[in-house]
C-alpha cells in the first residue's frame, strides 16, 4: 500500500511541476548561434547576416517612387525632386516627374570684365564642347545607385569624398572591422540585435546596425565619419530597399523617402543608359510639393516665400528690366567692362571686349591690338547660333590679321553642329612643347585658312567629326621681333625657315564611348560618363593637286583612355596611343609631324600627355607607340599608418613610355607622389609633390616636381 501511495505522490508531483513550468515559461526559442570561445556573439550574427543578405537582396521592387530634397542649415532647401525608379535585372532607369532648383541666382543687372587665358595640354577634341550641362548636376540626382548607397557590400561612395568604409556584409569585413553586440530586445518584427562596428585600424566609418532575428535581415544602419552621418531605414517585409535615407554633411542634409512601390505605371521613354528624363518647363505650385514633402513649419514657410521670389525672378517683366539695365550705356564700358547687349526673351546677346583687354604685349612682333566681338542666338527649339570675330594688328610689322568663327547647333539631341572657321593668323605649330616653347617664335607659322566641320552623335556614345581644311602655311622668318623676346627665348626665337605650301585635306574623327550614361532635359541631351574606356580613331587624308595643294599624306591615330575606380584601393587614369603615316614619311613636312611634349622644371604637367623627365625631343613622322598610367591610392596606404593618418595625405605612383622604333627612341619613366586634397572656394583641388626615380639620369630640375589638379564636380572626376 505504501508503495502505491508513493507512486501516486510521484505522479502528482510530476503533473504539478509540468503545469507550473508551462505557466511560468516565457522564453523564446532562438535560432542556434555558434559562438567560438572568447569570441563576441556579434561575429557569429554577422556571419549569418552575410549569408542571409545574399538571398534577400536579390528581391527588389519592380519600381518605386520617391521624394528627395537637400536642406541647407535646416531652414532652406537647395532642391526637391520626385522621381520613379524602374528596376530591370541589374540595371535601373530613373524617370524624373518633377525637379525644382531653389538655387537659381538673381539676374545680373550689371556688366563684368571678361579676361581669360589657358594652355591646353590635351590634344583630343572634346565632342561635348559647348553642350550645356544643365542644372541636373547636383549630387546624387543623376545616379540612383549612388544616392541609394549602403555600406553593406559596397566599399566606397565617391560622391561623399570621404575615407572608405569596408563592406559590412562581405567576408573581408570580419578582418577589417570590429563588431560588438550591444543589446538584444523584442520588437514588433521579432527579436532584434543591435551591433556596433568600427575599423580595426586607422580612420574610417563607425556606427551601429539593427538586425532582425528572423533571417538576420537588416532593419537600420547608422554610420559616421568626421562630419558626415548616414542613416538608413530598410524595408523588412517583401522586397528589399531603403525606405528612408538621411545624409548629413556639415550643416547640409540630403533626405530621400520612398513613397510607393510596384505601381502600375509604365515607362514613358526607355533606354538602358538614360538615367533620367526631366520634363520640359515643369513648373508646379506649392501644393504639388507639399503633398510629398514631410511636414515642417519652417521649411513650408520658406518655400512659399521662395516660390514667390522664383516666379518674380523668372517673369518677363523682371528679366526685361534686368536686360534694359544691362543694356544701358555708361562712359566707362568701352574702357573697362566692355559693351554688351542681351534680350533673353529673344535668346539674343552680343559682347565687345573692353579696351583694357584688347592688348597682347607678348604677341608676334611685340605689342598687338586684338579687339573681339561675340554674338549668340538661341532659339525656342534649343538650336543655337554663335559667332566670334576678331582682328589682330601688330604695330612693329604693321600687319593686320584676323579670324571669324561661326557655329550652328542644329540638333541638340544628337550634339549635331556645323562650324566654319576663316582666318589669317599666326598659328602655333604644336602645344606639345614646354611652356617656354609654346610662346617661342620658332613654334609659330602664318596660316591662311578655310575650315568646315560637321559634328554628330549618330547613336548613344558614337560620335563623329568630319572636316575639310584648305590653308596656306608660310614661315614668319621675315618679321621683326621685339628685343625682349630675343633676350627671353634666345635661339628658340628663330623662326623655322621652310618653303610656303598649300594644304587641302579631309579628316574624320570617331569617338566610341560604350554604354555612355546621359539624361534628357527637354530637347537637350547631357552626357555624363561611362564605365568603359573611350576609343578614338582619327584619319587625315591630304588631297594632292586640289586648288594647288602640295600634300598627299595619309595620317592616322588611335587612342584608348579611361579612368578606373577600385574602391578603397583608389583610382587610376591611363592613356595608350599609336599613330603615324601610311605613306613614305620622308615626304611629310615637319609641321605635320607627331610632337612629343617634354616636361617643365619643377612643374608636374598632365602625366597622360607629357613626359616629365624629357627636356626636349625632336618631332617625328615615324610610327610611334606611347602610354601613360597614374594611380592614386588616396588614403589607402598612408591612412593605415598611425600618426601619418592624421595628415590626411594620399599617395600616387605612375609611369610613362614612348617608343619610336624607326628613330631608335625608347623612353621609360616612373614616379611616386604625396598628395593632399583641399577645397578652394568650394572647388576640390589636389596638390602634390612627385619624385621621379626613373630614369636614373634625369636632370635635377625634372626629378622633383609639384602638381595641382582641379576636380570637375559635374562628371565627378579629376583630370588625372
Amino acid at each position: 500500500m505504501s508503495r502505491f501511495k508513493t507512486f501516486i505522490l510521484l505522479v502528482w508531483l510530476f503533473v504539478v511541476s509540468n503545469h507550473l513550468i508551462s505557466q511560468n515559461d516565457t522564453s523564446t526559442i532562438l535560432n542556434p548561434v555558434t559562438v567560438v570561445y572568447n569570441e563576441d556573439p556579434a561575429i557569429a550574427i554577422i556571419r549569418n547576416a552575410i549569408k542571409s543578405y545574399k538571398q534577400y537582396k536579390k528581391v527588389c521592387p519592380v519600381n518605386m517612387k520617391y521624394y528627395a530634397a537637400k536642406k541647407l542649415g535646416g531652414t532652406e532647401l537647395s532642391f526637391e525632386q520626385v522621381a520613379t525608379v524602374y528596376f530591370s535585372n541589374t540595371s535601373t532607369f530613373q524617370e524624373v516627374e518633377a525637379f525644382k532648383d531653389y538655387e537659381k541666382r538673381r539676374a545680373n543687372f550689371g556688366n563684368s570684365i571678361e579676361l581669360s587665358s589657358q594652355i591646353n595640354l590635351k590634344s583630343d577634341f572634346d565632342f561635348n564642347e559647348k553642350t550645356p550641362k544643365g542644372v541636373f548636376n547636383e549630387f546624387p540626382l543623376s545616379n540612383w545607385e549612388n544616392s541609394n548607397w549602403t555600406p553593406l557590400e559596397r566599399t566606397d561612395n565617391y560622391l561623399l569624398s570621404a575615407n572608405s568604409i569596408p563592406g559590412l556584409f562581405t567576408a573581408a569585413s570580419l578582418y577589417k572591422t570590429s563588431f560588438k553586440l550591444q543589446k538584444e530586445e523584442q520588437v514588433e518584427m521579432g527579436h532584434s540585435y543591435t551591433i556596433s562596428f568600427e575599423p580595426k585600424m586607422g580612420e574610417g566609418w563607425r556606427g551601429k546596425m539593427i538586425l532582425i532575428e528572423k533571417d538576420y535581415r537588416i532593419a537600420y544602419i547608422e554610420a559616421i565619419y568626421k562630419s558626415i552621418r548616414i542613416v538608413q531605414h530598410f524595408n523588412l517585409d517583401g522586397p528589399f530597399f531603403t525606405r528612408k535615407l538621411e545624409w548629413e554633411f556639415g550643416d547640409n542634409m540630403y533626405t530621400q523617402e520612398v513613397l510607393t512601390i510596384n505601381s502600375s505605371r509604365s515607362l514613358k521613354k526607355k533606354h538602358p543608359m538614360l538615367v533620367a528624363f526631366i520634363p520640359e518647363d515643369a513648373e508646379f505650385d506649392s501644393n504639388y510639393w507639399q503633398q510629398y514633402r514631410p511636414k515642417d513649419i519652417i521649411i513650408d514657410a520658406w518655400t512659399r516665400k521662395q516660390d514667390s521670389l522664383i516666379r518674380f525672378l523668372n517673369s518677363d517683366e523682371y528679366l526685361d528690366s534686368a536686360d534694359s539695365e544691362y543694356n544701358k550705356f555708361y562712359w566707362y564700358e568701352p574702357l573697362v567692362t566692355g559693351i554688351g547687349y542681351r534680350k533673353r526673351s529673344k535668346g539674343t546677346s552680343f559682347y565687345y571686349n573692353p579696351l583694357m583687354s584688347q592688348w597682347n604685349f607678348v604677341g608676334i612682333g611685340g605689342t598687338r591690338w586684338i579687339p573681339n566681338l561675340r554674338a549668340t542666338k538661341r532659339f525656342s527649339n534649343y538650336q543655337s547660333l554663335s559667332c566670334s570675330a576678331g582682328a589682330n594688328y601688330g604695330f612693329l610689322n604693321k600687319d593686320l590679321k584676323g579670324a571669324l568663327a561661326i557655329d550652328f547647333m542644329y540638333s541638340p539631341l544628337h550634339n549635331g553642329s556645323i562650324s566654319l572657321n576663316l582666318g589669317d593668323i599666326y598659328d602655333p605649330i604644336t602645344q606639345s612643347v614646354d611652356l617656354a616653347g609654346v610662346f617661342a617664335r620658332s613654334n609659330f607659322v602664318r596660316k591662311k585658312t578655310f575650315e568646315m566641320y560637321h559634328r554628330y552623335e549618330y547613336f548613344n556614345g558614337f560620335y563623329t567629326r568630319l572636316g575639310i581644311e584648305y590653308s596656306n602655311r608660310e614661315s614668319i622668318e621675315g618679321l621683326q621681333f621685339a628685343q625682349w623676346s630675343n633676350d627671353l627665348f634666345g635661339t628658340r626665337n628663330e623662326p623655322r625657315p621652310f618653303e610656303a605650301y598649300t594644304v587641302a585635306q579631309l579628316s574624320v574623327e570617331i569617338l566610341i564611348r560604350p554604354f555612355q550614361r546621359y539624361y534628357l532635359k527637354g530637347r537637350q541631351k547631357i552626357s555624363l560618363s561611362s564605365k568603359w574606356p573611350d576609343f578614338r580613331f582619327t584619319f587625315i587624308q591630304g588631297i594632292p593637286s586640289f586648288l594647288g595643294s602640295d600634300v598627299q599624306y595619309s595620317k592616322y591615330k588611335f587612342v584608348v583612355d579611361d579612368m578606373l575606380r577600385y574602391g578603397r584601393l583608389g583610382e587610376s587614369f591611363y592613356r595608350f596611343s599609336s599613330g603615324g603615316f601610311l605613306n613614305d614619311p620622308t615626304s611629310v613636312r615637319f609641321i605635320e609631324y607627331k610632337w612629343f611634349r617634354g616636361g617643365d622644371f619643377y612643374l608636374f604637367t598632365h602625366p597622360l600627355y607629357t613626359y616629365q623627365s624629357l627636356p626636349l625631343i625632336d618631332p617625328s613622322p615615324s610610327v610611334y607607340f606611347t602610354g601613360s598610367i597614374i594611380h592614386h591610392f588616396d588614403g589607402f596606404v598612408l591612412g593605415n599608418i598611425p600618426l601619418m593618418n592624421r595628415l590626411s595625405l594620399g599617395s600616387s605612383i605612375g609611369a610613362s613610355f614612348l617608343s619610336v622604333p624607326m628613330d631608335d627612341i625608347r623612353h621609360f619613366e616612373a614616379y611616386v607622389g604625396l598628395e593632399r586634397k583641399v577645397k578652394l572656394w568650394d572647388t576640390p583641388v589636389r596638390f602634390g609633390i612627385h619624385h621621379l626615380f626613373l630614369p636614373n639620369d634625369a636632370v635635377a630640375g625634372f626629378r622633383w616636381k609639384v602638381s595641382m589638379d582641379v576636380k570637375d564636380t559635374f562628371t565627378d572626376r579629376w583630370n588625372y
